[in-house]
């Protein structure tokens, strides 16, 4: 994915950071996942009560998942369901055998394992996030995302397209537990500070961990845009500088603005040295 188009795509997660309000602690970002209801995030399998959705063209292998997050997400699973209308946990089957650890705020891209031997173009099938997160209660919940697809081959995706990239703003907060106490899981230290359990105070309203994540993307996208801007002056700037070396090239030898002219070069004559025709 050319700096550009990067940057472009990450002003787009910039606006998805800022519809906060239309997804869980974290989501699919492409593929596009089925509509998110607040009442069902915690519902298996999906946290939706949309049924099938769009289904977006998935390479059969080197395919990659973008996550869109808001807040820290744990014990991360990806697992799939070839069924066509899956209902239930038990109709998936987890691609990654371990869990990403962890998925900070912000913007992620996911490798995702390919389907098994024999799976053929045209295919259809789900992919589901399980995820870990603290995000409404102190305490653990579990999340579900699904997103829907069908499998062709890689030939056909135009992986320049797929907004996959890595923008996250890790945070150093405890890892939420049961009841509410921290934990050491990786990237929190046993030592930071709790989890707050007391009535907020009146001195003013902290950002929220979506509007945290947004800041942190919308420094990079400026970042990427000037970066890609100065980019773009200095390939246009090579480009007439090579137009420029053809064109003299092509003459071979210098050329001379006014030459000198004499008498015989220009083909020209004295008239005065022309007397009268001889009798």
């Amino acid at each position: 994915m050319s700096t550009l188009r990067l940057a472009l795509v990450a002003v787009s997660a910039v606006g998805a950071l800022a519809a906060s309000d239309e997804f869980g602690p974290a989501a699919f970002w492409w593929p596009a996942d089925r509509v998110w209801a607040a009442h069902m995030d915690n519902t298996a399998p999906c946290g939706s009560a949309d049924g099938v959705g769009t289904r977006t063209k998935f390479p059969l292998t080197g395919g990659r998942i973008s996550v869109t997050a808001k807040d820290d997400s744990y014990d991360t699973f990806i697992s799939v369901s070839f069924m066509n209308d899956p209902r239930s946990q038990a109709d998936f089957n987890t691609l990654r055998q371990l869990p990403i650890t962890e998925v900070d705020p912000g913007h992620s891209c996911i490798p995702v394992p390919d389907p098994p031997t024999g799976t053929a173009p045209g295919t259809n099938a789900t992919l589901q996030l399980r995820y870990t997160a603290d995000f409404d209660r102190p305490e653990n919940q579990t999340f579900y995302a699904c997103a829907d697809i069908t499998y062709v081959s890689a030939a056909e995706v135009d992986f320049d397209d797929i907004p996959c990239f890595n923008a996250t703003s890790p945070t150093d907060v405890p890892a939420p537990t049961a009841t509410g106490i921290p934990t050491n899981s990786p990237g929190h230290d046993e030592d930071g500070p709790p989890l707050s359990t007391g009535t907020p105070s009146s001195g003013g309203n902290s950002l929220s961990k979506g509007a945290i994540a947004g800041i942190v993307i919308g420094s990079l996208v400026g970042v990427a845009l000037i970066f890609g801007l100065g980019l773009l002056f200095y390939r246009e700037r090579q480009r007439k500088n090579r137009l420029i070396q053809q064109r003299d090239s092509g003459r071979g030898v210098p050329w001379v603005e006014d030459p000198a002219k004499d008498s015989v070069s220009a083909g020209s004559f004295n008239l005065a040295s022309v007397g009268p025709a001889a009798k």
